[in-house]
């Protein structure tokens, strides 16, 4: 089925106005504008439209210079959530809006929402002028291998800049800060900080340390240095921004990296992860043993990451 939404235009809530921007400086709502955002709710009716059991969606789109994501996910009556496959078509209508909506004096927006309603048809916009975005955090509890964490990059923002510039009273503080310290401050472009995290001795968390006598956790415990090593060494964006700053979003998608093949490995070999939960000392049970370990598992790699970079 085909979903049927309001005509936008005329509830697209304009973008939060920062302190220190007057009112005069708003434009009005174009009628070019108006046409894409209802192109945008028509294609977004016919992504949804193989999915018989959504209630409510939304889709967000950031992108700042050359870097840029697109997610989307629709809520069913019971609570849980769906995604959809996005089509190109769809990505080249919120580029166009964003570039028909791009400002001589505010820029252009670094991300923007819509959301629909089954039940009432209706869809709303909404667009972000000022805050600073990151990737993962479009959408809450989104699945980390939906979109490229620890992105957009700090020079991205530069290039956002210099594609779309705004008057100084538009540029955030937060953005300035990030543009006037290009340059500025020494780059550690030499990957040190992940040499050094790489070439450090690994150490037990102390809440885990009583788990350093068993064979078995040694062993997971070895493991784990090893697929930090290699998250570490890996090629991603990730390692890219600590080759030049000491990043906890980064170090985020680094634990998450090395955290995934150790569950396979450990958790979800029911023999291998009861035997392990067996020398937990928790009141949880064989019923809890896939809980259990993975918790243990997620410490270890928590405090080793953390600790490799001094945090």
């Amino acid at each position: 089925m085909t979903a049927r939404f309001d005509r936008p235009g005329s509830r697209t809530p304009r973008p939060h106005e920062p302190p220190c921007c007057g009112s005069a400086l708003w434009r009005d709502v174009t009628a070019e504008q108006q046409a894409l955002e209802a192109r945008i709710v028509a294609e977004a009716g016919r992504l949804l439209g193989p999915h018989d059991d959504w209630v409510t969606a939304r889709f967000i789109v950031a992108e700042v210079g050359s870097m840029g994501t697109l997610v989307s996910r629709f809520t069913r009556a019971d609570g849980s959530l769906g995604s959809m496959r996005v089509r190109g078509q769809f990505q080249d209508l919120w580029e166009q809006l964003r570039e028909v909506m791009a400002d001589p004096e505010r820029g252009a927006w670094f991300s923007a929402s819509l959301d629909v309603d089954r039940a009432s048809g209706s869809s709303s916009f909404s667009y972000n002028w000022d805050g600073r975005v990151w990737f993962d955090r479009l959408i809450p509890d989104l699945d980390p291998s939906d979109v490229d964490l620890a992105l957009p990059l700090d020079e991205a923002w530069g290039e956002e800049l210099a594609r779309h510039p705004r008057s100084p009273e538009h540029v955030p503080a937060w953005l300035y800060a990030l543009v006037a310290g290009e340059g500025t401050e020494p780059q550690a472009g030499d990957g040190a900080a992940i040499e050094r995290a790489i070439a450090a001795a690994p150490t037990w968390p102390p809440a885990r340390a009583s788990l350093a006598s068993s064979t078995r956790w040694s062993e997971v415990f070895d493991a784990v240095s090893e697929e930090i090593v290699r998250a570490l060494r890996a090629d991603t964006p990730a390692t890219e921004l600590l080759h030049r700053e000491v990043d906890d979003r980064a170090l985020e998608q680094v634990a998450a990296s090395a955290t995934g093949p150790l569950l396979r490995r450990f958790v979800h070999d029911t023999a291998s992860c009861g035997a392990l939960a067996a020398e937990l000392d928790t009141p949880n049970g064989p019923d809890r043993a896939e809980d259990d370990v993975t918790d243990a598992i997620t410490d270890l790699v928590d405090w080793q990451v953390a600790r490799r970079f001094d945090r």
